[in-house]
């Protein structure tokens, strides 16, 4: 249950702020593209970067510390 509260609220903190930042970096490859398959791949590994994070920062961080917490 942790597991997804957690995901819920990081991708609903980090998503969108991700999303504004990567498309403002890389808007001259936006504006190139007429069909918009350069904003799906930009939008996909956005996402997989973002989740990637997200379990790397629970693993490491927050899972220790709720294990020392609960004792």
């Amino acid at each position: 249950m942790i597991y997804f509260l957690f995901g819920i609220g990081w991708i609903s903190i980090t998503g969108p702020i991700l999303l504004a930042v990567g498309f403002v970096l890389l808007k001259p490859i936006i504006t190139l593209d007429d069909t918009g398959i350069s904003m799906l791949v930009i939008t996909l590994i956005l996402a997989i970067l973002d989740i990637y994070i997200g379990i790397k920062l629970f693993d490491n961080i927050i899972e220790p510390w709720l294990k020392k917490w609960k004792r």
